[in-house]
């Protein structure tokens, strides 16, 4: 890990599956969105952009038949042609979004934080009802297909960014204080 690395995202980002068209008015890049946030998208590309620009983006959110538009700035570069594990693309920012946009926004991670903390709460018995957990996945499509172990996994994992953050103190054990 990168000892420089500083985080400066205030929202968690939430995975995100869907198109999405950047343009900064000279020229456009349709790519497949991996994550959102409250502030902005992470698009997947190699086609880069330098930091800095800003454009606008659109894309639609999943069960909604129109698409919205919102002006960004490049934020974020991921570029590593010697890892393929690595996510190559852009993090785009947010600028001047509307009211009605923000509620759009907030509504979407509302409705996805409370369909992932539902199916944590199905998945948590030893033997889960895989039709209850069906229905829920409807909501969430990119975990259809999963067995049971990997459904966990990215369920649980994505449940901890709702969770209050701890210190890496909290994580190491005190010992007990004698009485």
């Amino acid at each position: 890990m990168n000892d420089n690395f500083q985080e400066k995202r205030k929202e968690y980002r939430l995975p995100f599956f869907e198109k999405a068209i950047f343009t900064d008015g000279n020229r456009s890049l349709t790519a497949n969105a991996s994550n959102m946030s409250r502030g902005g998208l992470f698009v997947s590309t190699l086609d880069l952009f330098p930091i800095e620009t800003t454009g606008h983006v659109a894309f639609c959110f999943p069960y909604q038949t129109h698409s919205v538009c919102l002006k960004v700035k490049v934020v974020h570069l991921v570029f590593d042609k010697q890892r393929c594990d690595v996510e190559c693309g852009m993090g785009l920012f947010f600028l001047d979004v509307s009211d009605s946009l923000r509620s759009l926004l907030n509504l979407h991670i509302l409705n996805e934080q409370t369909s992932y903390l539902e199916l944590k709460r199905l998945l948590a018995v030893p033997r889960p009802d895989f039709t209850e957990i069906r229905k829920h996945l409807k909501a969430i499509p990119h975990l259809q297909g999963l067995d049971l172990l990997a459904l966990r996994y990215r369920v649980n994992r994505v449940c901890t960014l709702f969770e209050p953050s701890l210190s890496t103190d909290d994580l190491v054990q005190k010992p007990a204080a004698a009485a």
